[in-house]
């Protein structure tokens, strides 16, 4: 197939459509991506990216390192307040939508002899099919829509945001006047592509109910995540105390104050620690509950860690915990450090509604309660102190789990079944 990609966000930003798309090209696909200028997460613009000259040659270098091509946008950088950010999401709507118009008007100009190609013209091959891969804000899925409606070829989205709800949690509120006009934006721009991918079963519904998306038009396709350690022992040692760990993102979203709550209700112990890594703007406050509270010897803050020296976090741990708020569709998701603890062949412990809820349950890898119920999650917690070896096969299980939904071949392979249903469904 020839894919055109749009995404706001793509290499050197850290984001997994990085590994899908070489893995398209490594298939057989021709594969070119329509995306902004680097500058997430800070807002700065990646060195080496700052004028066209430097961008065409880190574009050239890609391609032939990768055999991707890879077309950038100028975009308003995030910066770090709100306007600079809505100025980012605007202007790259702008000038990608600008970039796919002007790329179809040199191809027919060049082809009627009225003007030669240019750098626009590598994303005008005759695509088969557009894939969006739909982050937030859904906004940067307006080149997608632009190019199936000068051409009619198909869109299909990958969505790993579901709006409007993704809104409401920047907005704060349902009753925010700006909802109005994004529910009806969200609304047209979902039922803009001709079929929709989700990374988790509750955002069909919510699809369905909301934006109007029939289900015969959607499909349950999981996050991969990276299997480094799938083949590594990582048994932690027998000290006589249960260890816990949390690794992930410690902001509102992620409610990891469920966990401090957890272990307040266990309260001043030897036989258990919960170990906290990374970092996020509830870190500061959680651990001035964990000093109020005189818990220091059980909970322990380490902030970020490289990627490499994370196994030998993880090896610490017997169980995993994971939190996400319940208030919402958002909530249902599963988020992708899911994946990522059950390589590691160790008990998951969630408190946790919609998606991941489900894994848990469906892979017998833990136990879950719902989102927010810290008196649950403690008493998950103490009968493990309590029982550990009740728990001994929940690791396998996660793994095995793993290998069977979660890996990159698995991923690739429903991808590129759905993206050939569509192109087959419009010849």
């Amino acid at each position: 197939m020839r894919i055109l990609i749009v995404t706001q966000y793509y290499y050197p930003e850290q984001f997994q459509i990085n590994e899908i798309v070489p893995e398209l090209v490594k298939r057989g696909h021709e594969v070119t991506v329509l995306c902004g200028v680097p500058n997430y997460p800070k807002g700065v613009v990646f060195p080496g990216y700052e004028t066209a000259e430097s961008l065409e040659l880190r574009e050239r270098e890609y391609l032939e390192k990768t055999g991707v091509k890879v077309v950038h946008v100028e975009q308003v950088p995030r910066g770090k307040n709100p306007v600079q950010l809505v100025r980012n999401y605007v202007s790259f709507v702008r000038n990608s939508k600008k970039l796919v118009a002007d790329s179809l008007k040199l191809r027919v100009e060049s082809e009627a002899g009225k003007s030669q190609s240019s750098k626009l013209y590598t994303i005008n091959c005759d695509y088969d099919l557009v894939l969006g891969y739909q982050l937030s804000p859904i906004t940067s899925m307006y080149a997608a829509l632009e190019y199936k409606k000068l051409t009619g070829v198909p869109v299909v989205y990958y969505t790993l945001d579901v709006w409007p709800v993704s809104a409401e949690g920047m907005l704060k509120s349902k009753r925010n006047p700006l909802m109005w006009p994004i529910n009806k934006m969200s609304r047209e721009l979902y039922q803009g592509a001709d079929r929709v991918l989700v990374t988790s079963r509750p955002f069909m519904d919510y699809l369905h109910r909301v934006n109007g998306i029939a289900f015969d038009r959607m499909a349950y396709l999981p996050q991969h995540a990276d299997t480094g350690m799938l083949g590594m022992d990582m048994s932690a040692e027998n000290n006589g105390v249960a260890d816990f760990m949390f690794a992930g993102n410690i902001g509102k979203g992620q409610r990891a104050d469920v966990i401090i709550k957890a272990a307040k209700v266990l309260g001043k112990r030897k036989d258990y620690r919960i170990h906290m890594l990374g970092d996020g703007r509830m870190r500061e406050e959680l651990e001035q509950m964990v000093r109020a509270e005189g818990l220091e010897e059980n909970v322990i803050f380490y902030g970020n860690q490289k990627r490499e020296d994370m196994p030998k976090f993880y090896k610490m741990a017997d169980v995993l915990l994971v939190t996400l708020r319940g208030n919402n569709e958002v909530g249902d998701t599963i988020p992708g450090k899911m994946q990522m603890y059950m390589t590691t062949g160790k008990t998951i412990f969630g408190a946790i509604n919609g998606g991941a809820q489900e894994v848990i349950r469906e892979s017998r890898c833990g136990s879950c309660v719902p989102a927010g119920d810290y008196e649950g999650l403690a008493k998950l917690m103490q009968l493990y102190i309590e029982h550990p070896h009740d728990y001994d096969q929940c690791g396998e299980n996660a793994r095995e789990y793993f290998k069977a939904h979660f890996t990159l071949e698995h991923y690739m392979n429903g991808l590129e079944a759905e993206l050939q249903k569509v192109v087959d469904s419009k010849r």
